[in-house]
């Protein structure tokens, strides 16, 4: 059943892919729709949300996404954090250059209004804050991973402290979210994360096959960064999630 299974959700996702090109085209291209148009930011929710649901992962949220301009900060897993993720709560996203340039899911990124970052060059880290500062005063939330790499989910890595400057220009609070895809044992399902050597399509491959996949997202209390400084707020985020991941497994 796994090879019927996995191709089944392979051509609804090709052609759920292929779908949002066409209303890319559409509301960004024809109609000039930006990111920031409601319209148009909803449906970028609608289409991010369907992607589990069209390779039978089942979805559960706690809490709300802050409805405000706010730095969103979660552990990260995953490429599917980003549907998940996008889905839930409708963020920008922070993402390295290199995606902009993989081909129709770079395009739709940037379309979309994801922030995209430069790793490893001189001038990357102001480059990045200076993005994610503007896009706060607009009035637009942004989630980040701090962790800087996907991890197994069974834990948390230490948050880099400086990428959360941008909330302390920006005088906007910071949210927690806790991401897990649990298992049978309570810890994360061992087919999710994307770690290592192994490729996109080799990941894809095994989770496309599975049944029984549930992604949870924990919206956490926003922690203010009025009085505060960057590595106590990303300290305090961290020990949130690890927190809420640990006392769910």
């Amino acid at each position: 059943m796994k090879p019927i299974r996995r191709i089944f959700r392979l051509i609804r996702l090709v052609l759920h892919i292929l779908n949002g090109v066409f209303l890319t085209l559409l509301f960004a291209g024809l109609l000039r729709m930006s990111f920031d148009t409601p319209f148009f930011k909803r449906l970028v929710g609608w289409w991010l949300g369907r992607i589990p649901h069209l390779m039978g992962i089942r979805v559960s949220v706690t809490g709300e996404p802050a409805g405000q301009a706010v730095l969103m900060v979660a552990n990260h897993i995953s490429w599917l954090d980003i549907a998940v993720l996008g889905g839930a709560a409708n963020p920008r996203f922070l993402s390295k250059q290199e995606v902009r340039h993989w081909p129709v899911i770079g395009w739709l990124a940037a379309k979309s209004g994801t922030l995209f970052i430069t790793r490893g060059q001189a001038g990357a880290a102001a480059q990045a804050a200076s993005t994610i500062l503007q896009a706060l005063q607009s009035g637009r939330g942004v989630l980040l991973f701090p962790e800087g790499t996907t991890t197994t989910g069974n834990d948390v890595r230490t948050f880099h402290a400086r990428l959360f400057a941008p909330a302390f220009d920006a005088a906007v609070p910071v949210q927690p979210v806790a991401l897990r895809y649990p298992g049978a044992d309570g810890l994360t399902h061992p087919l999710v994360p994307y770690v290592d050597n192994q490729s996109l399509m080799d990941n894809l491959k095994a989770v496309l096959g599975e049944t029984g996949l549930r992604a949870e997202v924990h919206f956490l209390p926003l922690v203010e960064t009025s009085g505060m400084d960057r590595k106590s707020v990303a300290a305090r985020c961290e020990q949130q999630i690890r927190a809420a991941v640990r006392s769910e497994g």
